[in-house]
C-alpha cells in the first residue's frame, strides 16, 4: 500500500542584502538630490553669484557616484567580476538598467562640470604658475581669446544642453531606485507605488542638507572672498527653506505610505509594525523621526536660525542622518518580515560595514577640499576685485 508523504521544510530566508547596499541606495539618492536642488536653484536665481554653488552641486555628485560602486564591489562575493554587469544584459532586471543609468549620470555630470569650470580654467591656463600645465591639459590646450564672460557666453548653449541632460538623468536615477525596490513582489514593504516618491523626498532632503553642510564646511576651512561669502550665506539660508518644506514633503509621503500598507492585508500591517513597534522601532522613532524630521524642521523654522551657521549645520547633519536611517529602515526592515515563519528575521550588527560607509563620507569631504584647492570654484572676477 502506497501513501502520499508530505515533507515540510523550514527555510530560513534571513537578510540577504545588508547595510552596504542600503548605503549604496542612500548615496545615489544623495548625489541625485544634490544635483537636482543645485540646478533647479540655478534656474531660479540665474546670477553669477550663484555659479560657485552650481559647481559644487554638479561636481560633488560626480565624486559621490564615482565612489558609490565601491559598496557594490565590496558586497559582491566575487568583486573581480563587477565589470560583467556592463555586457551581460538582462532586460528584465532593474539592476541592469541601473548600471547604465548611474554610468550615464556620471558622464553627464562630468561634462556639465567641465563646461562650468572651463572659462575659469582657460583664464588660469593663461597665467604663469605651477599648475599652468595642468590647466592647459584640462582644456585640451585650447586656450581661447576673450575674458571669462565672453568665453562663457560662447559656450552657453553647450553648457545648458548638458545641464538639462544631467538633470534628466538625475530624475531617472531617483526613479530607478524606487522601481528597483518596488519590483520585489515578495517584499511587502518594498512592493509599493509610493517607493519612487520616498526616494524623491530623500533626495530633496539630503541634497539640500548636503549643499548647506558642504558649503559651510568649505567656508570654515578655506578662505572665501568676503563678497562671495556673503552671497553664499544668503543662498544657503534660502536652501534652509527648501530643506524645511522637503522635510514636510517627506513626512507626508511616509504618511501616505503607511496608510497604503494598512490596506495591503496582513503583510502590510505587519510591515507597519516593523517601524512602529517591531525590530526597527527605535531606529524609526529616534533617528528617522525625532532627529531626521522634527529636529531639522524646528531648526529651519525661522529666518534667524537658518542664517546661523552652527544651527544650519546641525539641521543639515540631522536631516542627512534621518534620510540615511529612513533608507536603512526600509531596506533592512523589508527583509526582516517573516516569509515562511512567524518570527522576525534576524540581522547581526555590521559595525564594520557602517564604519566603511562613514569613512567613505569623510573621503568625499576630503576629495572635495582637495579639488577646491585646484579647481576654480569661486568666481575669478570676485577674487580679482577683492585683491585689486
Amino acid at each position: 500500500m502506497t501513501e502520499n508523504v508530505q515533507y515540510i521544510y523550514s527555510i530560513q530566508h534571513g537578510v540577504a542584502l545588508g547595510y552596504l547596499i542600503a548605503w549604496y541606495l542612500w548615496l545615489i539618492s544623495l548625489a541625485e538630490g544634490t544635483h537636482i536642488v543645485a540646478h533647479l536653484s540655478w534656474l531660479y536665481y540665474r546670477t553669477e553669484d550663484y555659479r560657485p554653488l552650481e559647481k559644487v552641486g554638479t561636481f560633488q555628485p560626480f565624486i559621490i557616484l564615482a565612489l558609490v560602486p565601491l559598496f557594490l564591489v565590496v558586497d559582491l562575493g566575487h568583486p573581480e567580476r563587477f565589470y560583467t554587469m556592463f555586457y551581460n544584459w538582462h532586460w528584465t532586471s532593474p539592476v541592469a538598467y541601473g548600471v547604465y543609468i548611474i554610468t550615464l549620470c556620471m558622464i553627464s555630470y562630468a561634462i556639465h562640470s567641465y563646461y562650468l569650470f572651463r572659462p575659469e580654467l582657460i583664464h588660469r591656463a593663461r597665467q604663469e604658475g605651477p599648475l599652468q600645465g595642468l590647466y592647459r591639459l584640462t582644456v585640451f590646450n585650447q586656450v581661447e581669446t576673450g575674458d571669462i564672460r565672453e568665453i562663457r557666453k560662447r559656450q552657453e548653449r553647450r553648457e545648458r544642453l548638458w545641464a538639462g541632460v544631467s538633470l534628466l538623468f538625475s530624475f531617472f536615477g531617483l526613479i530607478y531606485l524606487g522601481i528597483l525596490l518596488s519590483s520585489f513582489k515578495g517584499r511587502v514593504m518594498w512592493h509599493s507605488s509610493v517607493m519612487v516618491f520616498i526616494f524623491f523626498s530623500f533626495g530633496a532632503c539630503s541634497g539640500s542638507a548636503f549643499l548647506i553642510l558642504l558649503t559651510h564646511f568649505k567656508n570654515a576651512l578655506i578662505h572665501t572672498p568676503p563678497k562671495a561669502l556673503a552671497e553664499q550665506q544668503r543662498y544657503l539660508a534660502e536652501f534652509g527653506i527648501i530643506l524645511k518644506y522637503a522635510l514636510v514633503a517627506q513626512a507626508g509621503v511616509f504618511f501616505v505610505y503607511f496608510v497604503l500598507l494598512q490596506y495591503t492585508g496582513i503583510g502590510g500591517r505587519l510591515a507597519s509594525q516593523v517601524f512602529f513597534t517591531g525590530p526597527r522601532a527605535f531606529q524609526f522613532w529616534f533617528f528617522q523621526v525625532a532627529i531626521g524630521l522634527i529636529l531639522p524642521f524646528v531648526l529651519m523654522l525661522y529666518k534667524k536660525m537658518r542664517e546661523n551657521v552652527v544651527v544650519s549645520c546641525i539641521a543639515a547633519v540631522a536631516a542627512m542622518v534621518g534620510t540615511l536611517f529612513g533608507c536603512v529602515n526600509i531596506f533592512i526592515g523589508g527583509q526582516l518580515l517573516p516569509m515562511t515563519s512567524f518570527r522576525w528575521e534576524h540581522l547581526e550588527p555590521e559595525p564594520v560595514k557602517m564604519t566603511f560607509g562613514i569613512i567613505t563620507m569623510v573621503l568625499m569631504f576630503v576629495l572635495f577640499l582637495v579639488t577646491y584647492k585646484i579647481l576654480p570654484y569661486e568666481n575669478i572676477e570676485v577674487q580679482e576685485g577683492m585683491t585689486s
